[in-house]
């Protein structure tokens, strides 16, 4: 099975990029104990206050489609709509 590399673009709304950070932490720390999360950071654009990147790797596309629907991801899908005008997903594998 082939891994499966992610690149999230999350555009926060103006003024609410620490309250972000903090509830997408702690969902990083929830993903982190899912099953096939071989590695996930989050890491902050310095050159564009509003956006935040996540840098995920899973150990194939079964176990990121089982994250994406899990209970966690729903409910996290919810609360970041509060804080989110747009997200990019970009997906990877190794050729």
């Amino acid at each position: 099975m082939n891994k499966v590399f992610l690149l999230v673009e999350i555009d926060v709304k103006p003024g609410q990029g620490e309250t972000f950070l903090r509830e997408l932490n702690k969902q990083v720390e929830i993903i982190r104990g899912e099953e096939g999360c071989e590695s996930i950071e989050v890491l902050k654009n310095d050159l564009h206050d509003n956006l935040i990147h996540v840098w995920e790797i899973w150990s194939d596309k079964a176990a990121w489609d089982r994250h994406m629907v899990n209970d966690a991801s729903k409910a996290w899908k919810i609360l970041a709509s509060e804080f989110v005008l747009g997200e990019k997903i970009t997906v990877m594998s190794k050729p």
